[in-house]
């Protein structure tokens, strides 16, 4: 573990100032895009760190600054094996997956922060459970005490749909949990106008695009745009969900879409790196 002051350049001005992460890593956000929703890729065979230094590479070479990487229990490196190959990168931020359902998923979301996560990832659809059953509402009341956003897999497939979940079911969480910023991921897919409404009501309640951007086409990214408009692009976040795609080829179709969409100007910085950077912000700040 790094010990040093971490330095985080200021997006707009290129300007440095110094911040203090929960475990002390230097994190570095320059000029540029900051992908809030990503993994490391685990099919190479190589190490996490062999992982961590191939994305830090692919961001450099398509102008993303930052980015957030999810970890997931069922990858096949460890928590800790990750927390160290994301402390050796500084444009990486970790978000620990915990299973709300472990008798010690209250421990392993203290030792995530003690390891250098920033943030906490849950997977209502692939770990089987509710995002508003009582021991996921605890796990995500015990994050936002310790100052952590945590984002939630809300993408409406087939598995999700037969579960019976709801975006209704992320609003009860954020409601029971308001001291928490919750982060939707994939903005709930075709329901995105049912968050957007849920949203406009529950202030800490956020969304990212990531792969229901690319995934979908015709009127359901129409009411994509449609639900970034009407929020004001506050409290939502560009994403890719790599290694779905290659990370060039999502950062390119994404903002051709961007373009395509007429996201100009102060409109498209929130959405591509302002409302992450307020999102990483820890309350010592």
């Amino acid at each position: 573990m790094n010990d040093k002051t971490p330095i985080l350049g200021s997006l707009n001005e290129g300007s440095l100032k110094t911040e203090t992460t929960p475990a002390h890593i230097p994190k570095q956000f320059g000029q540029g895009i900051i992908d809030a929703h990503l993994h490391l890729d685990d099919r190479s065979g190589g190490s996490a760190a062999d992982a961590a230094r191939s994305l830090t590479e692919a961001m450099n070479a398509c102008g993303v600054s930052h980015a957030v990487v999810l970890h997931l229990l069922w990858q096949r490196w460890s928590v800790e094996e990750v927390a160290e190959a994301l402390s050796k990168e500084p444009m990486l931020t970790g978000f620990i997956n915990v299973d709300p359902h472990s008798p010690t998923a209250g421990m392993d979301l203290e030792k995530g922060v003690s390891l250098g996560f920033r943030g906490v990832k849950l997977h209502p659809r692939l770990q089987k459970y509710r995002p508003d059953d009582a021991a996921c509402v605890a796990i995500v009341q015990q994050a936002g005490e310790l100052g952590l956003p945590v984002l939630l897999d809300c993408f409406p497939d087939g598995d999700w749909l037969l579960a019976g979940l709801s975006v209704l079911d992320y609003a009860t969480l954020a409601k029971q949990a308001p001291k928490t910023r919750i982060v939707v991921a994939h903005a709930a897919g075709h329901h995105c106008l049912d968050l957007l409404m849920l949203a406009k009501r529950i202030p800490n309640l956020w969304f990212d695009v990531s792969y229901s951007l690319l995934y979908y086409g015709g009127p359901v990214v129409d009411s994509l745009f449609y639900c970034l408009r009407s929020i004001r692009y506050e409290r939502v976040l560009f994403g890719t969900d790599y290694p779905d795609r290659p990370l060039k080829t999502s950062v390119e179709m994404s903002l051709a879409l961007l373009n395509q969409f007429q996201v100009t100007g102060e409109e498209r910085e929130k959405l591509l790196w302002k409302n992450a950077h307020e999102l990483l912000r820890t309350q010592s700040d």
